[in-house]
């Protein structure tokens, strides 16, 4: 497990500060270092976090994700190139209330409860769990045990309309 990115949210969003580094994808949360769409954790997630006030004087963190992860294609369940460049702004609000009323105002709007003190690795471990795909899969799978197995068969909707007629 990866040691907490922690920021002092007052001092890192009013002075604009800005936070990066890299992070080995096997050094984090069990949720993504042993999903089960990777087909190997040895990766390394670059991250950058931004903080700033927004025009309602709003304070943020601007959190960007990268990474070149190995991913199961879930039709030859051979591995797959994925790459991640992913960034999100979230909005600090004072309380549930603010943020909720927020977030049903604005569907699109990424947001959550203001802390003293922030620990932004959770948030980068989210941020790359919204990002992987339902179910990624080549373009066009290079396996001739696929051609063999996905030969033409008969529709099963047209059998069963065959057995609709002859009843």
């Amino acid at each position: 497990m990866s040691d907490p990115i922690l920021i002092d949210t007052a001092s890192f969003t009013a002075r604009r500060e800005t936070r990066s580094g890299d992070i080995p994808l096997a050094e984090l949360d069990g949720r993504i270092s042993a999903h089960e769409l990777l087909a190997d954790n040895s990766g390394t997630v670059h991250y950058r976090i931004s903080g700033g006030t927004d025009r309602w004087q709003r304070p943020f963190l601007d959190v960007a994700v990268t990474a070149d992860l190995q991913l199961v294609c879930q039709h030859c369940l051979q591995p797959l190139a994925y790459a991640v460049d992913d960034n999100a702004r979230l909005v600090l609000f004072r309380d549930e209330a603010a943020l909720d009323a927020a977030l049903a105002e604005d569907e699109e709007a990424d947001g959550m409860v203001y802390a003293a003190e922030i620990d932004a690795l959770p948030l980068l471990e989210d941020q790359l769990l919204m990002v992987l795909p339902f179910a990624p899969r080549h373009a066009d799978c290079d396996n001739p045990r696929l051609a063999e197995i996905n030969q033409d068969q008969p529709n099963p909707f047209a059998q069963l309309a065959g057995l609709k007629a002859q009843g």
